[in-house]
């Protein structure tokens, strides 16, 4: 016990250093930068690591139903404040954020779901969003721009619904494992990093597959067979290929449920609508054909001839899904759940559908561990941790597993990789990060001399706090349609000066409108 107290006093320590770096912005001690939080924030988490090891950590005992709301609370006050001061701080994007602004913006004042922020794979300057992705969830976000126009209600809205994620993880697993590990679940779920890393990239749709599908399991096991129906039918209305954690779903129900005849009708329903919306319903919309399955052409050039590929022609993907890089990916979602995934199968079969989407692909962003492409795993896994934890609990009864600690001790080391991997977010907090300087001030008084109405090519940073309009484009795109354009100093000579005057410079930023003439 000689040893707890120096340990205590040096996690206060680091963790006032931590909060010190966030408000003042760090300082640099003989050359040595000690500006980020995250540095701190690892240190902490380790020391409280070891701390734990040499003595268990008594908590403080709490009502279970109160521990989780103010853990859904303080991850809605944490994470709100970091979406809202990101945007703020122009550091969101025109792919993503952009472009559901738009949408919701258009379908909310009468235009149709039309996009001007098209993507670069199409050559004309507007599109049907439903030709790239079918949002349709996006129709209940209406409201919020009849309300209050513009990218922060999204973005706390998104926070909200990720965040209720953790009363699902509750409801589950305290049916499995009873109240104080459910508390700790949940935690674990707000927690963790994948969550984090979707929750502060902009907006993605079939990032709310995450709390449907939790919500979706508890339905099912609480034979509230309609609600789980209708969360498994907002998930397939985040995204066509929501339908690949449908799909999951059906592998949890055969598998993990043994309702087999259940399980196998709703994995060919999803399929059957998968294959229908990417042949035929987006490709109308579109006016070509589906674009996302280039991530995917080593193994085929259709959903048929991929999902062919997959179990008879192995050695067109074995070797791409095996990767070192794609196995430290695995690492990453398996780790922040002490790899109690591992000890329930059945369950983490519900998985592999996500997984495969992910393994199988040769873009880097479908394997970051931190990216919208993990919404149809991360559900899984925690669905899977909670059996795999009631598992390793049974199977270890009263006996102890780490010297003095018992099962539970696997619950505190998930605590302890999820901040590790997570702890960049920290970052976030810092003053340095959100602070308005001189470049953001200045794009703001040149975005506030430009008409609502008034169609835009901007930076890219800049085009989501400009989406609210009819016309909105990344620049270079739409210069022969737009009467504004504001951008960096730097890309002057890429404007045509014969149908374009600058009319203000702010700093860094320029802003050019078009000649009358040429009107």
């Amino acid at each position: 016990m000689s040893a707890v107290r120096p340990l205590d006093v040096a996690a206060l320590v680091l963790a006032a250093a931590t909060l010190g770096v966030i408000v003042t912005g760090g300082v640099q001690v003989r050359g040595l930068a000690l500006t980020r939080p995250e540095d701190f924030l690892v240190a902490v988490v380790a020391i409280v690591a070891v701390r734990a090891l040499v003595a268990p950590i008594v908590l403080p005992r709490v009502a279970a139903g109160r521990a989780v709301a103010v853990g859904v609370a303080v991850y809605l006050v944490l994470m709100g404040f970091i979406v809202v001061t990101r945007h703020l701080a122009l550091r969101t994007h025109a792919l993503d954020l952009g472009q559901i602004v738009q949408v919701v913006w258009n379908i909310a004042h009468g235009y149709g779901p039309m996009l001007t922020q098209v993507p670069t794979y199409v050559a004309a300057d507007e599109m049907n969003v439903w030709g790239d992705h079918l949002y349709l969830i996006l129709y209940l976000f209406v409201p919020l721009q009849w309300i209050a126009p513009g990218p922060l209600p999204l973005l706390v809205a998104q926070t909200v619904i990720l965040g209720a994620g953790g009363l699902a993880v509750f409801a589950y697993a305290r049916r499995r494992v009873g109240e104080p590990a459910g508390v700790a679940f949940a935690l674990l779920y707000l927690a963790n990093p994948s969550l984090h890393g979707i929750n502060v990239r902009d907006i993605h749709s079939a990032a709310f597959a995450i709390p449907l599908i939790i919500a979706a399991a508890v339905a099912f096991d609480a034979k509230r067979y309609g609600w789980c129906v209708v969360a498994l039918v907002a998930t397939l209305a985040g995204r066509e290929d929501a339908a690949v954690a449908v799909v999951g779903f059906a592998v949890w129900l055969a598998l993990a449920r043994g309702r087999w005849l259940a399980g196998a009708a709703l994995a060919v329903a999803a399929t059957t609508l998968l294959a229908v919306d990417i042949a035929w319903v987006m490709p109308r919309f579109l006016g070509g054909t589906y674009n996302h399955l280039n991530r995917y052409q080593h193994l085929g050039g259709s959903l048929g001839e991929i999902l062919v590929s997959i179990p008879l022609r192995p050695w067109r993907w074995v070797g791409i899904a095996l990767t070192p890089a794609k196995l430290v990916y695995l690492g990453a979602l398996l780790a922040p759940l002490a790899l109690l995934p591992l000890l329930a199968p059945r369950v983490l079969a519900a998985a592999l559908p996500g997984l495969a989407m992910n393994l199988l692909s040769l873009d880097p962003k479908l394997f970051n561990y931190q990216a919208q492409y993990q919404a149809f795993v991360l559900p899984f896994l925690v669905l899977a941790a909670v059996d795999g934890y009631a598992r390793l609990r049974e199977a270890a009864g009263s006996r102890r597993l780490f010297g003095r600690h018992g099962a539970a001790s696997a619950l505190g080391a998930a605590f302890v990789f999820s901040v590790v991997l997570t702890a960049r977010i920290a970052n976030d907090f810092g003053i340095t990060f959100w602070r308005l300087g001189p470049p953001q001030r200045a794009a703001y008084a040149l975005m506030a001399r430009i008409p609502d109405d008034a169609a835009v090519a901007a930076n890219e940073r800049l085009v989501p706090h400009l989406a609210t309009r009819r016309e909105i484009y990344v620049f270079p795109r739409g210069v022969p349609r737009s009467e504004y354009i504001l951008h960096l100093v730097a890309i002057a000579p890429r404007v045509p000066a014969n149908r374009y005057d600058e009319i203000a410079r702010e700093g860094q930023w320029a802003l050019w409108r078009r000649r009358a003439q040429t009107q």
